[in-house]
């Protein structure tokens, strides 16, 4: 039998939206878990076309993640790192795996470790959370091995409480107050025009809640009376914070010279690590690192309610609130030269008892053959990146392409060489994500072409 998920709707039948939602632990759950998804899980996911509604596209985030696939594994240091950015694992998956509905396709409640396949010969006391990583004895990590842990988890919420969750995804207490204020604010003096409504939602339609809260500020009323989401415009504005990043990255932006136009621009591979990783930043960390204002849809709305909520009364622990608001890449996903503040949380310590003998393990990093840390991209190298975040290797063939398809000859090209810092990256992702925006490099660095030649 399918899950489901019971809900208690309040309709204004006068203009057929959704007032509100009256729900419980497992629905705010589900919204608790969007703010987990990493990016690239969010693409996948978005591209899902067995629900209701079409599959969707969220800015350029569908363009950086065909780079990926369509990246050459020679290209990076290890072919685990085609996985990790294709399927970046969520730092919060005990809890996500407790949920009554769970859509994220990563994460695995049974997921295995892996040990050396040569164990009884091996000096090495190496642990992998890929299959196949190579061991510094010359054998595979290989051999499956069931990590355990005594903590218990039961998603993000307490059980009992009842919440108020509006149209747009903000999650509220329980309290009349609450409902009096909405109804004021929305322009409803009276209960005439309003009706009960009770829904069950299934694991389909929580994909197209996903898609809706990402487009829409009415995701309710999208969702389960039918009406199409309207997208709103949304104008970008930079991002005016200091630039304190010890690890700049170098940039060649070419120009078209008559008016100012990035048509691609060059980079190295921490260039190309840097804009990789966004597939694996976590929905809420974004909002948190844009401080907000992400511009998508009813999540900004999602992240500040549960930002203002309660946590030691409403959530099962104190930790969870930071999983939701200021959530970390999963452990071994962060860069070395991460330009900016996303958190990754230290790796737990891991034993292996065997004949009455301890030994603590170490974890491989996985983007490393190695051993040292590094990023995903094999270097040295160039990369091309167009305006829309499509990233290849850089080949003099492709660029002149490129410039055929943008009807600009070679002798109209103008160079510019920048520097990436904290303010770019974050209006470069920034940029990333708005809906209606295929121009990336564009918006996030305008205010770096004041001065091209």
């Amino acid at each position: 039998m399918l899950e489901e998920v019971s809900l208690k709707l309040l309709v204004n039948t006068d203009t057929n939206k959704v007032v509100f939602a009256e729900a419980g632990k497992d629905f705010v759950d589900v919204l608790c878990s969007f703010l987990t998804l990493p990016l690239g899980t969010i693409v996948r996911l978005l591209q899902n076309d067995n629900t209701n509604m079409k599959p969707v596209k969220i800015g350029c985030l569908d363009s950086l993640y065909q780079s990926v696939e369509n990246l050459n594994v020679d290209c990076l240091n290890t072919r685990t790192c085609k996985k990790m950015l294709l399927y970046s694992r969520n730092s919060s998956e005990e809890y996500c795996n407790t949920l009554k509905l769970n859509i994220d396709d990563t994460t695995d409640p049974t997921r295995d470790f892996f040990m050396c396949s040569n164990l009884a010969d091996c000096k090495y006391s190496l642990l992998s959370s890929f299959r196949n990583q190579r061991c510094e004895c010359g054998s595979l990590l290989g051999r499956p091995v069931l990590v355990k842990s005594d903590q218990v988890y039961n998603g993000f919420v307490k059980d009992g409480p009842v919440f108020i969750v509006t149209d747009d995804l903000s999650v509220f207490p329980n309290s009349v107050d609450t409902v009096f204020d909405l109804l004021k604010t929305l322009g409803i003096p009276c209960t005439h025009s309003l009706k009960e409504m009770f829904v069950n939602i299934t694991y389909m339609q929580v994909l197209d809640l996903l898609k809706y809260s990402l487009l829409s500020k009415s995701s309710l009323t999208n969702l389960f009376l039918r009406k199409e989401p309207v997208l709103e415009e949304t104008s970008f504005s930079t991002y005016d914070v200091p630039n304190n990043c010890r690890n700049r990255i170098k940039l060649k932006l070419f120009l078209r010279e008559k008016d100012n136009e990035i048509l691609f621009a060059q980079g190295e591979e921490d260039f190309a690590d840097f804009v990789f990783s966004f597939l694996t930043f976590p929905l809420g960390g974004v909002v948190r690192m844009l401080g907000g204002n992400s511009s998508l849809g009813s999540i900004d709305s999602l992240y500040k309610t549960i930002l203002d909520l309660d946590g030691y009364k409403y959530l099962v622990s104190s930790e969870v609130k930071n999983r939701l608001v200021d959530p970390c890449i999963a452990p071994q996903f962060k860069l070395s030269k991460q330009i900016l503040q996303i958190y990754e949380p230290p790796a737990s310590s891991v034993f292996n008892i065997l004949n009455e003998t301890c030994t603590k393990l170490s974890l491989l990093d996985p983007k490393s053959s190695k051993g040292a840390q590094e990023g995903y991209v094999k270097g040295p190298a160039l990369f091309m990146v167009t305006n829309d975040l499509v990233v290849e290797p850089m080949s003099p063939i492709s660029a002149l392409l490129l410039l055929n398809r943008l009807e600009t000859p070679p002798s109209e090209v103008t160079e510019k060489v920048v520097y990436i810092d904290v303010k770019e990256g974050l209006n470069i992702l920034k940029a990333a994500l708005t809906s209606n925006s295929k121009s990336a490099l564009r918006n996030g660095l305008s205010h770096l072409l004041t001065q091209a030649k």
